[in-house]
């Protein structure tokens, strides 16, 4: 038996009874700091968060539903400091993280629809067509009008549901389209095709490349410099720096090409 004693009265209780009282108690105290810490911190609800992807996507052409409870509570960053990312190039997945909370980070599925392009213009159909799906295609258009030498971004493209005769040679991926450089300036609403774009040249032109060549087994390497520039595979001229003799090859990598032929 125990005594315990609380102001001028004195309380009898088993050691069990006495142990599950303080640990009541401290659990008690516990969770009030804990309620008091969380109070402290910045909050979003799980509807305001949704709200915000949904609107951030939406300015990227991408519309979504991410599964989100509506009813929770995320303790720990300001809406302000939320960054939006998404997993496996692919927004189907969402990752969430704080600028200023590194210990601040979920992930959740998204339903992902193509959002209805506002740039899109309005076309005529003919009533002989039956199945619009033959006739319409959807790929990459720009959000504004770009000048030449302007290197592509994300945020530059939007998908649009064009006429499938205006979109040869048209881009329905966007990694091919990154970081590409303009060859000329283009207006809003432009679809993008390969033509408007610059090559990823490996040898440009009056460059000094290796000039590699194979005989057999054996393999010799010399200087050169390019007379034209080369993305990978293309067949460029180059000069020999010893012998000052042109000469034909493939670009094979970057300041590289290799031999197949001479011209004198």
């Amino acid at each position: 038996m125990k005594l315990l004693m609380v102001g001028t009265k004195t309380y009898t209780f088993t050691e069990v009874e006495l142990s599950l009282k303080l640990a009541i108690s401290i659990s008690c105290l516990l969770f009030c700091a804990t309620c008091k810490s969380m109070a402290s911190q910045p909050y979003i609800s799980g509807s305001h968060l949704s709200t915000i992807i949904v609107a951030h996507l939406n300015d990227i052409g991408v519309r979504s539903t991410p599964a989100i409870n509506q009813d929770r509570v995320f303790y720990g960053c300001a809406k302000e400091d939320i960054i939006i990312e998404k997993r496996a190039l692919s927004w189907k997945t969402i990752k969430l993280t704080c600028k200023k909370n590194d210990k601040w980070t979920f992930t959740f599925r998204n339903k992902v629809e193509i959002a209805q392009n506002k740039l899109q213009f309005s076309v005529k159909k003919s009533l002989s067509d039956r199945d619009s799906s033959t006739k319409t295609r959807t790929v990459f258009v720009l959000a504004e009008a770009k000048s030449k030498g302007y290197k592509i971004k994300e945020s530059d493209l939007i998908l649009s549901t064009e006429n499938r005769l205006l979109t040869k040679n048209a881009f329905e991926e966007i990694k091919p389209i990154l970081g590409k450089v303009l060859k000329r300036s283009l207006k809003k609403g432009t679809i993008l095709k390969n033509s408007h774009l610059q090559p990823a040249w490996l040898v440009y032109k009056n460059q000094r490349i290796t000039i590699e060549n194979s005989i057999g087994e054996i393999r010799v390497t010399m200087e050169g410099i390019a007379l034209k520039n080369g993305a990978m595979g293309d067949r460029i001229l180059a000069q020999n720096v010893s012998s000052k003799k042109n000469v034909e090859g493939f670009v094979i990598g970057d300041k590289k090409i290799t031999i197949f032929r001479k011209i004198y």
